[in-house]
């Protein structure tokens, strides 16, 4: 009786052996060959799931941002300013820097394609919509300035966040200075929304 394949779970094994040879190899380096190898595949049985390398490439971002996607909509939603604050340091722990750094170095070389910015802008445009979401009520129990736009101080923050990352994860800074540039910008993002001094803490 033939094995019955689940699809999805040997999706995942091309796509972390995709991972791996382009770490190993680098993007342009790597083939299809090697990522059958490497996921113990036959070829062909790897063009039934992918046809070409840039639609893995493309497959590795959306798993990426999906990942990240799970862990915001996990955080429950903000009753009071500092819940925010609190969701967004929950959003950028220390232990995602060397994976963030990870995604550029091997996943860069696909950012030109548009597909892969439908994907990147696709995943932004979804944050800055949940965090104007949780804004808009928070704006109008006060916790927020009553001067802010909920949509655009949602994709304010979104911006900078991202920057922040980004920088940091380029520029491979230390786990303490990761967090403490952390720390500073949220700090500083609090201040901002709420119009005021932050609290001590």
């Amino acid at each position: 009786m033939p094995k019955i394949v689940d699809r999805e779970e040997m999706r995942e094994r091309i796509l972390d052996a995709a991972m791996a040879c382009f770490l190993e190899r680098g993007y342009h380096a790597a083939t299809m060959q090697d990522v059958a190898g490497q996921a113990g595949l036959a070829k062909g049985t790897l063009y039934l799931y992918f046809q070409s390398k840039e639609e893995m490439l493309l497959a590795l971002l959306q798993r990426y941002f999906d990942d990240i996607r799970a862990r915001i909509s996990a955080i429950p939603a903000p009753q009071t300013l500092d819940q925010f604050m609190m969701g967004l340091r929950l959003s950028m722990p220390v232990d995602r820097l060397a994976a963030t750094r990870l995604f550029f170095d091997v996943l860069g070389p696909g950012f030109q394609d548009p597909r892969a910015a439908e994907i990147i802008g696709g995943f932004f445009a979804w944050l800055a919509d949940h965090y104007a979401d949780q804004f808009a009520p928070l704006i109008r129990a006060g916790e927020i300035r009553s001067d802010l736009s909920a949509q655009a101080a949602a994709q304010a923050v979104t911006a900078m966040l991202d920057g922040l990352v980004i920088h940091l994860a380029i520029f491979g800074v230390e786990e303490d200075v990761f967090e403490t540039r952390r720390d500073a910008t949220l700090a500083l993002l609090e201040t901002g929304l709420r119009g005021g001094v932050a609290p001590p803490g």
